[in-house]
């Protein structure tokens, strides 16, 4: 299924005095003012969600029609509460319980445009594999964003997609997959692919970009792709 898509914590202290005898004398004599009321602290602060933790990154370049295009993709994952934040009936359509029985991972994935006198994008296929390549964990799933808040998914009948697609200007507004897997299955046996990069900018489109250097995170098999370990 092909879709279209950043913490402060208090204490107190209590300061005891040893006094001289007439000092002590003087305080009987005279009562002690009454104690100003102590303000409460509060106990329950919001837990704020993790920063991304970026995890892949590449240089890219392209020449087309005698103009050069560059630009940069990097991959950061983090954790996510619940299902994941997607519009629509995503959880009816997907047939998922938010009853803790599965755990989402936010994959973000963001290109900037570079070039600054050619318009350049980025599209890419993203597939879910497990740590050595193989096929991922049953029932694991990868879902990516899509800017239509009407969007219906898993319209074809497969509610455990491993393979999706997207396509971003250069905005450097992050694109977000969402894997989905039983909380059982340990985010370190699973790896998020990005490959296929294709420079493809409206009418420009022209597919593979000519020169993928990789910076972090690359696939052994694939100089040309990302694989963003999940945990």
């Amino acid at each position: 299924m092909i879709t279209r898509r950043p913490v402060v914590l208090s204490s107190a202290a209590t300061v005891v005095l040893a006094t001289s005898g007439c000092a002590f004398l003087t305080d009987l004599a005279e009562p002690d003012p009454p104690a100003a009321a102590s303000t409460p602290v509060p106990t329950g602060l919001p837990r704020l969600p993790p920063e991304p933790v970026e995890v892949a990154a590449a240089a890219l370049a392209d020449r087309h029609d005698g103009l050069d295009s560059t630009g940069t993709v990097r991959v950061a994952v983090s954790p996510v509460d619940g299902l994941p934040p997607l519009p629509g009936s995503f959880a009816a359509d997907g047939a998922l319980a938010d009853d803790g029985s599965v755990r989402t991972t936010a994959v973000e994935v963001a290109f900037a445009d570079t070039t600054g006198t050619a318009m350049a994008a980025l599209a890419a296929t993203v597939a879910l594999t497990s740590a050595d390549g193989g096929e991922p964990a049953p029932d694991a799933a990868v879902f990516v964003e899509s800017s239509a808040p009407d969007t219906r998914w898993c319209q074809d009948g497969t509610t455990t997609p491993t393979v999706d697609g997207f396509w971003t200007s250069g905005v450097d507004v992050p694109v977000t997959a969402y894997v989905v897997a039983p909380a059982g299955v340990p985010a370190a046996d699973l790896v998020l692919r990005v490959s296929g990069l294709r420079n493809e900018a409206g009418s420009n489109a022209e597919g593979p970009w000519d020169r993928v250097t990789v910076w972090s995170g690359g696939c052994a098999d694939d100089p040309a792709a990302l694989c963003a370990p999940l945990g």
